[in-house]
């Protein structure tokens, strides 16, 4: 018997094959399920080269050995006229049709699918005007999103005066905010805005109006010692009136239950019904232990005040330390892994522009700080929309991108309040400014008082020729929350891209105080 018949008749041919449907199928089950779970590219990675390397064993045992109802025995110990070859045979071919069939499914289904999601929707013209004027009426004009109700959690003021006690107020109302941002019904200010009005006696309705949302939840905190006084009220930013108020009087060891029901009652206020799964997200929303919390907020207060400099890298380590503190007390701490590779990024990014330039070593040591913690952050996330943007930045910061342009467009998914750090501006490079100027101008919903919310929204909309977007989001920003330096440099950028600085230099003479562009007026005519 030739070679070639005998490979036929002890079936590796039909092993190979079977093998292969069985090794497609394993695939694609694995590059779909493996990110959805946290786990990262690598491990995709080694399942496909384990499935490879196991090709070729797997047609060794097919032609050394044969499936007998007694259980798998050497070829050469059959009696070839009572093989089970042919009944195998019948077997393998019925497996290998049933993948087929599978695949064929499988394929059908992400062609439809893809049919339907190929091209995110852009930008109408109508829009634009409208997030020209203002971009918080831009999103309210959206029919889904108009019918949310909105609330934002002002900063609860701290009543005592012990040494971490404004961190710890601070804490409480993040982990309440948190909490009513993992329901769907509502729209919640994320926490920058918010904290933008900490110390402010403004009154309740043109907070309301700043931040565009119909509710407002404020509050106080008294510690002593392991006592802890909560009061908190959900106010209606129509007319003023107080739709729910409690004072709560507990030990620090219960002041997670009392977040959670502050939570839940503000959230059954607004009519959304909460069930066990619900209740279950928003618990798990929070830090959970008092000691991260306040060394949480430390760390955000020192990365808030690394934007407000020309040169964040030294703050921005400063802050690393408090999130490494909290990490190490509760190590799934997602926005505190995700937000300490900042400092890592501005190491590499800015690298010889505001100091001395970092030598190979710091900078490889820069870029596995990074992936380390985009790794642990996805893991840490319960959020998908999160999930999507870290995995994108995660691969941007490595040196296999393949699968990013697929991690961009899934990243880019308009309704949800997730920032962008250093993926938006990569991907404006590669054709994606209309998708991230989506996302900016549903950033600057979420986060109006934000000023890199406002920042990025003019860059993407720079990067897309849509200038007056940017003079939009500039110009409110600067005129409703103050004058934050590269806010007006954006705005200044925007200029020069519209004319209007071409055509009457005089829109922006004198140069603010502060600017980063004092410089000769006719460099720029």
């Amino acid at each position: 018997m030739s070679f070639f018949k005998e490979l036929k008749r002890r079936n590796v041919f039909r092993v190979g094959i079977a093998y292969g449907v069985a090794t497609w199928l394993l695939i694609q089950v694995t590059d779909t399920v493996f990110p959805r779970i946290g786990l990262p590219d690598s491990a995709v990675t080694l399942v496909i080269a384990l499935l490879v390397i196991g090709f070729i064993p797997a047609l060794i045992i097919a032609w050394a050995f044969e499936m007998t109802p007694e259980g798998l025995k050497r070829e050469n110990e059959i009696d070839r006229s009572q093989s089970s070859t042919p009944k195998t045979a019948k077997k393998l071919d019925r497996i290998i049709i049933a993948g087929l069939l599978l695949i064929i499914v499988a394929m059908g289904v992400e062609r439809a699918w893809f049919a339907g999601h190929e091209q995110s929707p852009r930008v109408t013209e109508a829009q634009n005007k409208t997030a020209a004027t203002s971009a918080t009426d831009s999103t309210k004009a959206e029919g889904t999103l108009a019918r949310q109700e909105s609330v934002a959690v002002l900063p609860f003021a701290a009543m005592s005066s012990g040494e971490d006690d404004g961190y710890f107020a601070d804490g409480l109302t993040e982990e309440i905010l948190n909490s009513l941002a993992t329901l769907p019904e509502l729209l919640v200010t994320a926490r920058t805005s918010s904290f933008h009005f900490k110390d402010n006696n403004l009154p309740v309705q043109e907070i309301a109006a700043t931040l565009g949302v119909d509710n407002v939840v404020e509050g106080s905190v008294r510690r002593s010692g392991e006592r802890v006084r909560i009061t908190a009220q959900l106010i209606r930013a129509a007319d003023g009136f107080h739709l729910w108020s409690q004072t709560y009087d507990r030990t620090l060891e219960d002041v997670f239950a009392v977040q959670e029901d502050i939570a839940a009652n503000i959230a059954a206020t607004l009519d959304v019904v909460l069930n066990e799964d619900k209740r279950r997200q928003m618990r798990q929303a929070g830090i959970g232990n008092v000691e991260a919390f306040i060394a949480y907020q430390k760390g955000v207060k020192g990365f808030s005040d690394a934007h407000n400099v020309d040169n964040p890298v030294d703050l921005l380590a400063s802050a690393n330390q408090w999130f490494d503190y909290a990490l190490s007390v509760v190590p799934e701490i997602a926005n505190a892994s995700l937000l300490r590779t900042d400092h890592y990024g501005h190491v590499i990014y800015d690298n010889g522009i505001n100091r001395t330039p970092a030598n190979k070593a710091d900078l490889q040591a820069a870029m596995d700080e990074i992936l380390s913690s985009l790794e642990k952050a996805i893991r840490a996330s319960d959020h998908p929309a999160q999930r999507a943007m870290i995995d994108a930045e995660r691969t941007l910061f490595t040196n296999n991108w393949t699968g990013l342009p697929g991690k961009i467009e899934k990243a880019f998914q308009t309704g949800h309040c997730t920032p962008t750090n250093w993926m938006a501006s990569a991907a404006v490079i590669f054709g994606w400014s209309s998708e991230a100027l989506e996302h900016g101008q549903e950033m600057v919903r979420c986060d109006p008082a934000n000023s890199s919310s406002a920042w990025s929204l003019a860059q993407m909309a720079i990067w897309d020729l849509q200038p007056e977007i940017a003079l939009g989001a500039t110009e409110r920003y600067l005129q409703e929350i103050g004058f934050q330096s590269w806010v007006d440099d954006a705005r200044f950028l925007a200029l020069l891209a519209s004319g209007k600085y071409r055509d009457d230099p005089t829109v922006y003479d004198p140069n603010p105080e502060g600017s980063g562009y004092l410089v000769p007026r006719k460099l720029f005519i």
